[in-house]
């Protein structure tokens, strides 16, 4: 059959033919085929109870039966998670961070029994108690100590509590070189608070301060002060 050029058209696979029909016959052979190839190619992954491998997408387990057994969490595997996680960061987890939270309650019916049980003091309120950092400053909150930790650890000469311009009684969390960095850890929670940082962002803009602002979401349930402060190691 002889067709102008204008006349021949391309399928969706990528190839040309004379013809619909032609077209259509050779499609249905090839695209089956590839399908098969691309599912023979599929990463296969290992589920996350029992260690099988097993090919499905954005799937952590290989049945709901490993999935099911996945949420079955004894008090002994928390008490050693909360034990882990203490000698790995020199601290108990905050509810925030601790994957285990809700199991935690269920079997010792309190997260503070359970953070008991595995011989640790209870830190009930994540902004109330006072807490020593490892340079010896003293913090006003827990969040405050992994921040200043943090600056310790990358070796970064900091100040804390230096008041703002106009008014001694605001002061700054940490000041690093040029740059101010708060913790607002309360802000839109209460109400007097979040008068306070308004009036602290008020100063900085005013006299042009280099402010940093961090959240809870900066620190927990994942600690990303190494992406958010990255550019103070530079």
């Amino acid at each position: 059959m002889f067709r102008l050029p204008k006349e021949i058209k391309r399928s969706k696979s990528g190839l040309v033919f004379c013809s619909l029909s032609c077209a259509v016959s050779t499609n249905n052979h090839i695209i089956p085929k590839r399908k098969v190839a691309l599912k023979k190619e599929a990463r296969k992954k290992q589920c996350n109870y029992c260690g099988k491998e097993f090919v499905g997408s954005g799937k952590k387990y290989c049945s709901t039966k490993c999935q099911s057994g996945s949420q079955v969490i004894t008090e002994e595997k928390i008490i050693k998670k909360i034990q882990d996680f203490h000698r790995k960061n020199e601290r108990i987890p905050v509810k925030k961070e601790f994957f285990h939270y809700n199991a935690a309650r269920n079997r010792f019916g309190s997260w503070n029994n359970a953070v008991k049980a595995a011989g640790f003091k209870p830190n009930p309120v994540i902004f109330a108690n006072k807490h020593r950092a490892k340079d010896g400053h003293r913090c006003d909150s827990l969040s405050e100590k992994i921040i200043d930790d943090w600056l310790f650890k990358n070796s970064l000469k900091h100040k804390i509590n230096i008041s703002y311009p106009e008014n001694i009684k605001l002061t700054y969390d940490f000041i690093v070189n040029d740059y101010f960095i708060e913790f607002f850890g309360l802000e839109g929670e209460h109400r007097r608070y979040t008068e306070l940082v308004k009036e602290k962002k008020k100063l900085a803009k005013k006299y042009n301060l280099n402010l940093i602002e961090l959240k809870p979401g900066d620190l927990f349930p994942e600690n990303k002060l190494d992406n958010v402060l990255s550019f103070l190691l530079n």
